[in-house]
């Protein structure tokens, strides 16, 4: 994509393909309807949107797509609309890049690529199910949706507790795979219906490649601590 792809993929990122099953090059015949239909679906269930829009900056729009790039503090980001309704966000984790944040410095322990939040992933799943739902229903969208959700850069990380009041995991859990790849086809009415529950299960899907294996009730919990924030 950019230099800031090869920025972020070189430490612990998320990518996330989002596109209708079914492809058309032409499925959003306007390049420049592509901009506001991202508008439109984002989410923000923080203080922060996925994707994030940044209005004071112009977006980039070429021959079949538009999107942005965004690096501030900890929060490095790309995304992109095509034409075709294919959506495609690269970002990293925003614990690794400590280092370069003003709002959230690293501590005298902090080493970049150690570990994943446990709260901040359950969230992120969360937004990106959130956000295909609402998009599914754009002309981007389409009857039936494809999602691609992939972690990288995990092996030897441990998941650690940053949700306010919760107990420190009792054991290490660590990953000794480098990549995981979570993966859906399904019709946009179970999306919409369900965006929520597939972000849990995409959670607890990626924790048992810890060795944190906890049911969907339980991430359940977890995720309903954000509205109450």
């Amino acid at each position: 994509m950019s230099g800031l792809t090869d920025e972020i993929q070189s430490r612990g990122h998320w990518q996330v393909v989002i596109r209708p099953e079914v492809f058309d090059a032409s499925r959003v015949p306007d390049v420049s309807a592509l901009c506001p239909i991202v508008q439109q679906a984002s989410v923000q269930l923080g203080g922060w949107d996925f994707p994030h829009i940044d209005r004071r900056e112009q977006p980039i729009i070429d021959l079949d797509w538009a999107g942005q790039e965004t690096r501030w503090n900890h929060y490095l980001e790309i995304w992109r609309l095509y034409q075709s309704g294919q959506f495609v966000h690269l970002s990293g984790f925003k614990d690794d890049w400590r280092d370069q944040s003003h709002i959230w410095p690293p501590d005298q322990n902090w080493v970049s690529g150690q570990r994943l939040g446990i709260g901040t992933t359950i969230f992120r799943f969360t937004e990106i199910f959130e956000f295909a739902a609402r998009i599914s229903m754009t002309a981007a969208g389409d009857e039936s949706m494809h999602i691609e959700v992939t972690l990288r850069r995990l092996a030897g990380r441990v998941l650690w507790v940053d949700a306010p009041n919760r107990m420190p995991l009792a054991q290490p859990a660590k990953a000794t795979i480098d990549e995981f790849p979570y993966l859906l086809d399904l019709p946009r009415t179970e999306l919409a219906a369900n965006a929520r529950d597939l972000a849990v299960r995409g959670a607890v899907e990626l924790f048992k490649r810890f060795g944190w294996d906890r049911s969907v009730e339980a991430v359940k919990g977890w995720q309903s601590e954000f509205g109450r924030r």
